[in-house]
């Protein structure tokens, strides 16, 4: 297995699980704290770019480092953390998205200032919930092969 892309990978996961984070928890305090929507605006857009990029980058790393060990597919501790992360790529992308229509916009009144903050909030929780199960199931496997290495 090539190394450095293993560990151009694993630096990329544990970024994007870090950063990844940050953006829907910015984003959800945003939506909850109205009275300080203004303060938390451009917070929440900076994570939500900063998640997004941390995701895709993780994703690119993890495309090339199957591409040059194409048994990873074969192994079935793996196979959870692909699951997750195919699944992450368009909610994460339209999260980054809202986040920013949100921000930019930052509705005062009428009907975008309820529905844009709920289908962020909804977003961030669906993202955030993928991103720590694909972290989760990447690291578990990232681990055992550390200790089969070792042993």
């Amino acid at each position: 297995m090539d190394l450095d892309a293993d560990a151009l990978h694993t630096l990329a996961a544990y970024t994007s699980v870090l950063l990844g984070v940050a953006g829907p928890v910015a984003a959800l305090v945003y939506s909850i704290r109205v009275s300080q929507r203004d303060f938390w605006r451009r917070p929440m857009m900076v994570a939500a770019t900063l998640a997004w990029l941390a995701v895709l980058g993780a994703y690119v790393s993890g495309s090339r480092l199957v591409d040059a060990e194409p048994r990873l597919l074969d192994d079935p501790q793996v196979a959870p953390h692909l699951e997750y992360a195919d699944r992450l790529l368009l909610p994460g992308t339209g999260f980054f998205v809202l986040a920013l229509l949100t921000g930019f916009l930052n509705p005062r009144t009428g009907a975008l200032r309820l529905m844009l903050p709920m289908l962020l909030s909804a977003f961030a929780v669906v993202v955030l919930a993928l991103i720590l199960l694909s972290g989760d199931a990447g690291m578990r496997e990232l681990w055992d092969r550390v200790r089969e290495a070792y042993q």
